[in-house]
């Protein structure tokens, strides 16, 4: 994870770009490091629209250092619109205002005066009280260095947690895209089950369609076949009472027959009774 950046944003009065631009060298240890990057309205480009670039810088800013003096306090543009939205954006805790005391001026009661300023012991930087301004303004730049550890620190466990959070959402997704990959592949193994199934079912139902065809041309067949048993029973009935008058003919015939072989046979006896007798 790479280190977080922080940006500074200076707030100024134009009369006051000297001592903007010396306090800027002092901070040039933490920039050296990667630990700040340093704005102001003299980066703009040329074509830029200037209010917009500074609102913009304004408002991705984690340090607004506030350049108080009385040039900064009267200043329209510095009083109402950046010190107003720079403390709007630290109200909200989402960035850190720092007043830094140029010049003696009276502040005392001016809404910023309720946060802690630089030089911690409350003399401006001109002041006489310092041997120097590069004397206030080295105390500066170290008050200034501890504020940015802190707020590094700060926000880079915030980002470990954040990548933390997304690590293992990544992995849930992944997770989760693989289990949608099975079941699309499932699906896909579904969707192909049902087309079988589908093909089947049509084969299925036309062999239905065919049966049902047959089982009416059998039926048909069967009724043609009724009424052809029923014709023909009637023909074959008819030849059996036929027969049958026949065969009682017939025996009627043989025993009549009988009759006349046992009288033939009787006249046979008799005649050779009769011849024998003769013939002695």
């Amino acid at each position: 994870m790479k280190d977080t950046l922080l940006n500074i944003f200076f707030a100024y009065s134009r009369e006051d770009s000297a001592l903007r631009e010396r306090l800027d060298k002092h901070l040039s240890g933490l920039k050296r490091r990667n630990y700040i990057n340093t704005w102001f309205d003299g980066q703009i480009e040329a074509g830029a629209e200037w209010e917009k670039e500074i609102d913009f810088a304004l408002s991705k800013a984690d340090i607004i250092l506030l350049l108080i003096s009385a040039d900064f306090i009267a200043s329209d543009y510095c009083f109402d619109v950046e010190m107003k939205k720079a403390i709007s954006r630290h109200e909200k805790g989402d960035a850190v205002i720092i007043p830094i005391i140029l010049h003696p001026c009276d502040w005392s009661d001016l809404p910023f005066s309720k946060i802690q300023g630089l030089p911690q012991n409350g003399q401006a930087i001109t002041s006489e009280n310092w041997k120097s301004p590069e004397f206030a303004l080295s105390e500066i730049a170290k008050s200034i260095k501890d504020t940015v550890e802190n707020l590094r620190q700060t926000k880079n466990k915030h980002l470990r947690a954040i990548n933390e959070v997304l690590n293992e959402k990544d992995y849930e997704l992944r997770i989760t895209l693989e289990q949608v990959e099975e079941l699309k592949l499932e699906e896909e193994i579904l969707q192909e089950s049902i087309e079988k199934l589908n093909k089947e079912n049509k084969k299925i139902q036309k062999e239905i369609v065919d049966v049902k065809s047959e089982l009416s041309d059998l039926n048909l067949l069967k009724q043609e076949n009724q009424n052809d048993f029923q014709k023909l029973n009637g023909a074959e009935q008819t030849k059996l009472n036929k027969l049958r008058t026949e065969i009682l003919n017939s025996k009627k015939i043989i025993t009549k027959e009988k009759k006349d072989i046992e009288s033939l046979i009787k006249k046979k006896s008799n005649l050779e009774k009769e011849i024998s007798r003769m013939t002695k």
